[in-house]
């Protein structure tokens, strides 16, 4: 093992190691969100060579802060890569694609923690870094360098992103609410969301702690403790209308009628109201069309399509993403019906579209105080600075309506109270 504790070292390193194959941040806390966090060391493996970088734990000497993006490029697998870099592959994701489980960090370190006491907050700076090294040589080197991963890293740290714009709380109705334990709440009341792409789809969930982001109850009042971290600030919602009704729409070349929405659009065929329309709409999607559904244009164009779908799956022996040419075998499908490709193709065509308008807003709000702050599949929360409210509608409207998907505008004072004003 290598052990770099110094900068004349790390130099020398660096000069001898430009392209180096796998990077494992180790953090300080165990528990603590990465973001809120420090690295305590770094072990990197290139080719028969690994070793430790040290940064803070009690073992070594410790490095001043250097920049970690010196340690990787383009063809570098990064271990919680969203933290730490731009460039490179996600090794969680690498990891899922390899063998259909997420690779979960603490659960892989479970043997080195035994004998300790695990409520102690940065307890991974004091486990011996001979048992950390012992450990860290055994991860498993990973395959997969491909267009379509370098892809889904790139969104996956457009989430890290996201999380990094944190979120402000009522410290006091946050705690209540989600029993959280306040020595992780920041001082400035900032909580860090976590997202968890690592699914079949692609589609991510969304918790730390004891919050899950992804299913806030909307009737408990604990979405009251999500507040703006600007004096005079709102938070501003951006829902999509009819969000997967429009993909498809799109997908299969259906055109809804201007100055209405889909539901109201649906409603005429099924001779009901918008608000039973929805409900119908989402049987149909989810649960297999009839001889009735299949006498609207809409839904005879939408079977025509999941045939297909479903007819090139059953050839190909595999599920191919339409944006970003990911493909999904037949082996990770269970039950493969014609309802399950279409319903699973339809989830990660919406993450794909999302991923990609996501990290064309990053670009567009470049130098912007207002930033969002949570994506949940068919909305997208903003926290706005009252000087640039206008500005950030019209921003956000411009990148996530194109071509098809018009959104609807909520706006409140915390995220319990947000009122449609568009």
């Amino acid at each position: 093992m290598n052990l770099i504790e110094d900068k004349k070292t790390l130099e020398s390193f660096l000069k001898n190691n430009s392209d180096i194959e796998l990077l494992v941040p180790v953090w300080s806390s165990h528990k603590a969100h990465p973001l809120g966090n420090r690295i305590s060391f770094i072990y990197y493996r290139n080719g028969s060579d690994d070793g430790i970088i040290n940064l803070n734990h009690i073992d070594a000497n410790k490095l001043n802060k250097f920049d970690i993006a010196k340690l990787i490029g383009d063809n570098t697998i990064v271990l919680d890569s969203r933290y730490i870099s731009n460039l490179g592959y996600d090794y969680e994701w690498l990891y899922f694609e390899e063998y259909g489980t997420p690779f979960l960090f603490n659960e892989f370190a479970e043997g080195v923690y035994r004998g300790y006491r695990r409520e102690f907050e940065e307890l991974n700076d004091c486990i011996p870094l001979m048992k950390w090294y012992e450990l860290l040589k055994t991860i498993p080197s990973l395959n997969g360098k491909s267009e379509v991963n370098k892809k889904y890293s790139s969104s996956i740290r457009t989430l890290g992103r996201l999380e990094g714009a944190g979120v402000k709380v009522d410290r006091k109705k946050f705690i209540d609410s989600f029993n959280y334990p306040e020595q992780y709440l920041r001082k400035n009341d900032i909580v860090y969301t976590q997202y968890n792409p690592y699914t079949i789809t692609g589609r991510p969930s969304n918790r730390h702690m004891s919050v899950n982001y992804s299913a806030l109850n909307k009737s408990d009042g604990s979405r009251e403790s999500f507040v703006s971290r600007f004096p005079g600030g709102t938070l501003l919602q951006f829902d999509y209308e009819s969000y997967h009704i429009r993909i498809i729409g799109k997908m299969v070349g259906y055109q809804f009628p201007e100055g209405e929405t889909a539901h109201e659009h649906l409603a005429k065929y099924y001779g009901v109201s918008t608000e039973e329309s929805k409900a119908l709409s989402f049987r149909y999607l989810y649960g297999g069309l009839d001889d009735f559904a299949r006498g609207i244009p809409f839904f005879q164009q939408t079977d025509v399509w999941i045939r297909d779908v479903y007819q090139k799956f059953i050839i190909s022996g595999k599920l191919t993403t339409p944006l970003f040419k990911r493909e999904i075998h037949f082996s990770r499908i269970e039950g493969a019906t014609e309802q399950k490709i279409f319903n699973y193709l339809l989830q990660a065509l919406e993450t794909e579209v999302n991923y990609m308008k996501i990290g064309q807003l990053w670009e567009k709000l470049e130098g912007k105080m207002s930033r969002p702050i949570l994506y949940t599949y068919d909305a997208l929360l903003f926290d706005v600075h009252p000087a640039e409210r206008d500005d950030i509608i019209r921003i956000v409207k411009g990148v996530l309506e194109p071509p098809c998907f018009p959104v609807r505008i909520y706006e409140g004072t915390n995220y319990s109270n947000l009122e449609v004003i568009s």
